[in-house]
């Protein structure tokens, strides 16, 4: 019953461009709030890029997360690769060409679909927020398109598939200014777990090649 009175919301939402940036506006504010809440998090994803040049390609791992401001994103498939913050530097590390990737987190381009995890920043006030249209959402959940008051280079325009109950975000797109998408998944999502913060330190092995900005 609670799925199709969301589905009847969305539907009349979808009706009145009034009421549809009204719900946009709502969940977008209880999504804050939830990570603003959350202290950890640990969840399985699945990522896939789509290029005009470069085609599909796809990926999977684990992504940990800790205030204030660590992660740990381990990618399994199709290839080992890390990213690691320790809160004040970023590390990308690639075992198979035996180099890693430093800079200040500071200086760090992060994308808003990743650093907005953190709790950190306003959406309200940094996006345009709407009910997106073109993307499927299952059901229960809803479909946000944020686009940046602010034009940046990164990207034109975000979309965050959010679970209409709890206002956890499912997925995100990132829509580049190249006609790209990085499309993320997540599952088996955990918040609020102990983790320790020895999980957002790289010590590069030895023979490692360093590659700063």
């Amino acid at each position: 019953m609670r799925t199709l009175a969301l589905a009847a919301l969305t539907l009349a939402a979808a009706a009145s461009p009034a009421r549809a940036a009204d719900s946009a506006k709502d969940l977008a504010a209880r999504m804050q709030k939830f990570y603003e809440s959350t202290t950890t998090l640990h969840a399985k994803f699945e990522q896939e890029l789509q290029s005009p040049i470069a085609g599909t390609k796809r990926a999977s791992g684990d992504v940990w997360l800790k205030k204030p401001g660590k992660m740990r994103w381990e990618y399994e498939k199709p290839e080992k690769k890390y990213m690691i913050a320790d809160g004040s530097s970023l590390w990308v590390y690639e075992p198979e060409d035996e180099q890693a990737f430093k800079q200040s987190l500071k200086t760090s381009s992060l994308p808003s679909s990743v650093t907005f995890l953190f709790g950190t920043g306003r959406l309200g006030e940094e996006f345009t927020i709407t009910l997106a249209t073109d993307v499927p959402a299952p059901p229960g959940d809803v479909a946000l398109k944020l686009v940046p008051i602010k034009p940046t280079a990164q990207y034109r325009y975000l979309v965050f598939v959010v679970d209409g109950r709890s206002a956890m975000v499912k997925q995100t797109y990132v829509y580049d200014q190249n006609e790209g998408v990085n499309h993320m998944t997540f599952g088996e999502v955990q918040t609020n777990q102990p983790v320790a913060d020895g999980k957002f330190v790289f010590n590069p092995p030895a023979g490692t090649k360093i590659i700063r900005p």
